[in-house]
């Protein structure tokens, strides 16, 4: 019924972008189901694979990366918990990565901004000249290209794509077992935390927040996600969409793909406690404190994450790697907690960047693939895009916000002015020109032919 409401190409964005916010459980995911229940309608709409990867790139990474009950949540709430420890102080992950939210600049920057740029349905280059190339070549002509793509980047796969679009699609099958995964894992961290507190005789009210920072977030989420896969198992023989066999086949392959995050996390450890043998955070602490001011790290910390993250292709990779380093080093430096929320934040804001712009990220290529777009387009777009986004993100966000120059909701404020002011400006329709275009010329005297 929802993709029936999209006539236009403006309607085609929206669409992208709502479904992106409901997979907002995995990024990968999202951009699979995205990309192949999305891409015929859109394209008949007149979308062109570059827009459309681009949204479906730039939603699904962000939301995913920002959810705290998302599969990158485990993994982060183990980085902080594990980086703490190397100097023997215990903290609550899960509250961390809460409070790290709002100083995330790079990724809610992006976010917001993609959200602002379909809303003003203009398109900048290098987007707009892909719209352009898109209407005058004609869909009929676009998606026997994007067909002959898929075949080719399926590797055999299309038998496999066709059985599986037959099966029924019951809105229920997808979400129920996402509320279920919610509702639980939120009733758990309640539950356990209030029980902590109780224990404890400390006194403090009973809140959400106070639970969450007190429960043990890692045991919470298991419970809600083994009660949403026990109930998927349930549904899906018992409507004999799929046997039981089946079924576990598909729960193995999604094992699979865990092995490869869980692997980097218990490097991560190792990493941390020969880091910790050899004192290497009291050492950069020694020469930081000397040459540096102290709120300036965050900055420091979001360059170091753009550049290993862009290299390495993983966000999951990059977080491993600096987490068991900065915050021991920030630990040594400061006794300020706001301090330790906005390093945190810096780390796992910027290592995003890397599964956005780099071109052996895996989210890169799935993007790529899964919308039908060549990877050298995309790539352009995502870099052109992504690159501006975080050198604001870095001026008006980490580094100001780290100076304490003003609270972090003005450099929202600052960076989102600066991307209207850009859409307002050289943003365009296809085949019409900008208004910067237009005071150009008349600044320079000259005419031209209105754009058909």
């Amino acid at each position: 019924m929802i993709f029936k409401l999209a006539s236009t190409v403006y309607h085609a964005g929206l669409l992208t972008v709502t479904i992106s916010f409901a997979f907002f459980f995995d990024d990968f995911a999202s951009i699979m189901i995205s990309g192949k229940s999305l891409g015929p309608l859109v394209s008949k709409l007149g979308l062109s694979e570059q827009k459309f990867s681009f949204i479906v790139h730039m939603m699904a990474v962000s939301v995913a990366s920002l959810c705290p009950l998302s599969s990158w949540a485990g993994i982060q709430i183990g980085y902080i918990e594990s980086a703490f420890g190397l100097v023997n102080i215990e903290v609550s992950g899960f509250s961390y990565l809460l409070q790290s939210i709002p100083y995330r600049f790079f990724v809610l920057t992006g976010l917001f901004s993609t959200v602002i740029y379909i809303l003003f349905n203009k398109d900048i280059v290098p987007i707009v000249t892909y719209e352009e190339n898109y209407r005058a070549l004609g869909i009929a002509a676009d998606l026997e290209r994007a067909r002959e793509r898929n075949n080719t980047n399926s590797d055999g796969k299309e038998d496999q794509v066709l059985e599986e679009s037959k099966v029924p699609e019951r809105w229920y099958n997808a979400i129920l077992p996402l509320l279920v995964l919610v509702s639980i894992s939120l009733l758990r961290m309640y539950y356990d935390g209030k029980q902590v507190i109780l224990e404890s005789g400390e006194d403090l009210p009973i809140t959400f927040m106070n639970c969450a920072s007190k429960c043990n977030s890692i045991n919470c989420l298991i419970v809600g996600t083994s009660v949403s896969l026990i109930l998927t198992l349930v549904l899906i023989p018992a409507q004999r969409i799929m046997g039981v066999s089946k079924c576990t086949e598909h729960f193995v392959e999604g094992v699979k793909g865990m092995s490869e995050p869980v692997m980097i996390l218990i490097l991560a450890w190792s990493l941390g406690f020969a880091m910790n043998d050899i004192h290497t955070s009291e050492y950069i602490a020694g020469a930081l404190g000397e040459n540096m001011p102290v709120q300036y790290f965050p900055s420091l910390v979001c360059v170091i994450g753009y550049l290993m993250s862009y290299a390495s292709g993983s966000a999951m990779g990059t977080q491993g790697i600096i987490f068991p380093l900065i915050v021991p080093v920030v630990v040594h430096l400061s006794s300020d907690t706001e301090l330790y929320v906005k390093t945190i934040a810096a780390a796992f804001s910027s290592s995003v960047f890397g599964n956005l712009c780099s071109p052996i990220a895996d989210t890169t290529i799935a993007s790529a693939i899964f919308t039908n777009c060549p990877m050298m387009d995309h790539i352009k777009v995502m870099t052109t895009f992504c690159v501006p986004v975080a050198v604001l993100s870095l001026l008006f966000g980490d580094l100001f916000v780290g100076m304490n120059l003003y609270p972090f909701y003005v450099s929202y404020i600052i960076c989102l002015l600066a991307v209207v002011l850009v859409l307002v400006m050289f943003g365009r329709y296809p085949n019409h020109r900008s208004l910067f275009q237009v005071l150009f010329d008349k600044a320079r005297g000259t005419k031209r032919p209105k754009s058909s």
